[in-house]
Order: structure tokens, then C-alpha cells, then sequence
């Protein structure tokens, strides 16, 4: 099965999980109330997945891989935007989302929620909480020129709550933000082998 970061993946037992340091004990207890683990950015032995494992607090975040084939269940961002269960949440939050999704709907990008917004709406565990911010990513593609990222940036800074929007490219992701206020010059870029500055110019849309 192929996986991208950002992709929640259901898992069966907490134990298929492999890691080089002993797990807290949250872990254990965080796979309990919700089987889902995170796609990292990382690379892996072949037949591996590299994912994390989220807390209730900020700092509880842990790396782990997890053998392909004990997957019970993909979720994708894109798949959580085409549902569109946000709209079933009485939170605030949610209503943000709502929001973001009719600016990605209007520009005809291909977008999805992540982060605690992302694992509550694939979990249906609660998980956002009054200080969570909404992250969502987009796919890139020729669309997504320096011009339209201004532009959603400017209606991104309108909303009461924090909108983290990462860039997704198949060699990497970048911040729509830096994107936006950067015309001619590098910015940073994540891919599986650490961040790199990479010219503008050389990115690599889809088209």
C-alpha cells in the first residue's frame, strides 16, 4: 500500500509497532483511546513505515515504524476534505475548516485537514482543544503560483485562529507562508532526508 506523510493510519495492535527507545507510557495509552499512527517524513528499512504516535499534550510525540503489512486502514487528508465530517462538530474550530474548505473549493486545489484537526476527524476522538491551530496541506500542482499563494495568505490571516498550510511536492513539502513572501530566492524545503534550501524556480510542480 503506498502512504504519504500526513496519511492516519489504523493499526490492530500496539505491539507491531518497532522503535529504537522504549515507549512512554502515554503511548500505550494514546493507542488505546485512538489506534492511529502519523506518516512521518522519514525513511525506513524496506517493508517498514515510518509514523508517529500523538499524545493529548503538544510534547508527547514519538517515532516509531510500522511493517506495511499490518495496516488495518488508510486515511488520506484529502479523503477527510472530500467527506467533510467537520460539519457534524459543534467546536468552533470546526467552522474554520469549513471556511478554509470553501477558499480551497473556490482556487480548485487539492487540499486536506492534518494535525489534531486531521486525527479527530479520522479517530472520532476528540482532539482539538481551545489553543489547537487547523494545518491543513496542498497538493502541489501549476496552480499554486507565487500570485495565488499571496492571495490565500492574505484571506489566511483574516481568520481568529492560526492556519498552518503546508505545500506538498513528491520530493518534499514547504510552508505556503514562506512560499507567498519569497518572489525570487530560496525556501526551506522537508524531504525524507532532512530539510534543504532549494531555489523557487526549481521546484517541481505538477501539472
Amino acid at each position: 500500500m503506498e502512504v504519504n506523510p500526513h496519511d492516519l493510519l489504523e493499526i490492530a495492535c500496539k505491539s507491531d509497532l518497532i522503535s529504537y527507545s522504549p515507549q512512554p507510557d502515554w503511548v500505550g495509552l494514546s493507542l488505546d483511546r485512538a489506534p492511529f499512527v502519523v506518516v512521518r517524513r522519514a525513511r525506513s528499512a524496506e517493508g517498514f513505515i515510518s509514523v508517529g504516535v500523538r499524545g493529548e499534550k503538544r510534547n508527547e510525540r514519538f517515532a516509531a515504524f510500522l511493517p506495511g503489512d499490518r495496516i488495518v486502514k488508510r486515511v488520506t487528508p484529502e479523503q477527510l476534505a472530500y467527506e467533510q465530517k467537520w460539519k457534524e462538530r459543534p467546536e468552533k474550530l470546526f467552522t474554520y475548516v469549513d471556511e478554509v474548505s470553501c477558499m480551497m473549493e473556490k482556487f480548485s486545489l487539492n487540499w486536506g485537514p492534518t494535525g489534531s484537526v486531521g486525527f479527530e476527524l479520522a479517530s472520532d476522538k476528540e482532539t482539538v482543544t481551545e489553543t489547537s491551530d487547523v494545518d491543513v496541506i496542498i497538493r502541489a500542482d501549476s496552480r499554486l503560483t507565487n500570485e495565488l499563494s499571496r492571495q490565500l495568505m492574505v484571506e489566511l490571516r483574516k481568520f481568529p485562529v492560526a492556519v498552518d498550510v503546508q505545500v506538498e511536492l513528491l520530493e518534499g513539502a514547504f510552508s505556503l507562508s514562506e512560499y507567498a513572501s519569497v518572489k525570487d530566492g530560496e525556501i526551506l524545503l522537508r524531504t525524507m532526508d532532512g530539510p534543504i534550501l532549494k531555489q523557487i524556480g526549481a521546484l517541481k510542480m505538477e501539472s
